[in-house]
């Protein structure tokens, strides 16, 4: 047993570093940037995340992604006792640079856990955030 632990601490920093790393890959949001002539068209995995969870901006060329979600799971037996209860939560941001966005013009729909920004091109603006509405 003792040999599944490597024994200098370098080598055991980089396989935690490798654990680390493959952990958040696989809890991380899986994001495609499409870029046509006119647009971005970005789409982000969010699968078991409710619309009403998800918030997304643009400010000073910084496209914003955030989600949150809560799972609760109750087990009672024929009394109201609790044989089991568990909750988990997990929050998500991805954040890209995106430049020669038309704010105004952005458009967000929300279908079977995928999240798709048209995001059309045009002058810069220095603007303040703006919230954009899923549909």
């Amino acid at each position: 047993m003792a040999n599944l632990i490597p024994r200098d601490l370098a080598g055991g920093e980089e396989l935690l570093g490798k654990l680390m790393n493959s952990f958040w890959q696989e809890r991380q949001m899986n994001t495609d940037i499409k870029e046509y002539e006119d647009k971005y068209l970005v789409q982000a995995d969010l699968p078991g995340i409710k619309k009403e969870n998800i918030r997304v901006s643009y400010v000073n060329n910084t496209l914003t992604i955030s989600a949150a979600q809560t799972e609760t799971t109750e087990t009672e037996d024929d009394f109201g006792h609790y044989l089991r209860k568990e909750r988990s939560s997990s929050a998500y941001q991805r954040t890209f640079t995106i430049t020669d966005i038309d704010e105004e013009s952005i458009k967000a729909v929300f279908e079977d856990g995928v999240l798709t920004l048209t995001l059309p091109k045009a002058s810069y603006k220095d603007a303040p955030a703006k919230n954009i509405p899923i549909e």
